[in-house]
């Protein structure tokens, strides 16, 4: 498989997982100056991570990897895809309240994630694919 790919998804999984904190999670789409600021910080740290496992710090890839990451969480991209498809949803996984409502809402919530990060690992790697 392509080293930029592995350091990419290692970068990924730094970012969006290990230094994401729950604020960040749950913040960084509200529209206001907090979700702003918050989807702004966890970017920043998102296109750092990157860069450690790229092995490059430079201000044009640290920008772009910034603005590749930053509207795909402060507008949930996965979520507007996913209606748009007419995909797994939560909201309606968590009204649907039948017998196995709880299994839906689980496997909602990890549809959203594999959509997320999908759009994260793709949108990276062609950007960085003949930077790096």
């Amino acid at each position: 498989m392509d080293d930029l790919f592995i350091k990419i998804l290692f970068g990924h999984l730094m970012g969006d997982y290990l230094l994401q904190s729950k604020v960040m999670a749950l913040k960084k789409s509200e529209k206001t100056c907090v979700g702003l600021f918050w989807c702004s910080f966890h970017s920043l740290l998102y296109a750092f991570s990157i860069c450690l496992f790229i092995w490059r710090l430079s201000l044009p890839i640290l920008i772009l990897v910034f603005l590749s990451h930053w509207p795909i969480d402060r507008w949930s991209w996965a979520e507007k895809w996913l209606k748009l498809i007419r995909g797994r949803n939560f909201i309606s996984a968590y009204q649907n309240k039948d017998k196995y409502w709880e299994i839906d809402l689980v496997f909602s919530c990890l549809v959203y994630a594999v959509v997320d990060n999908t759009f994260h690992l793709l949108i990276l790697w062609v950007a960085l694919k003949h930077l790096v």
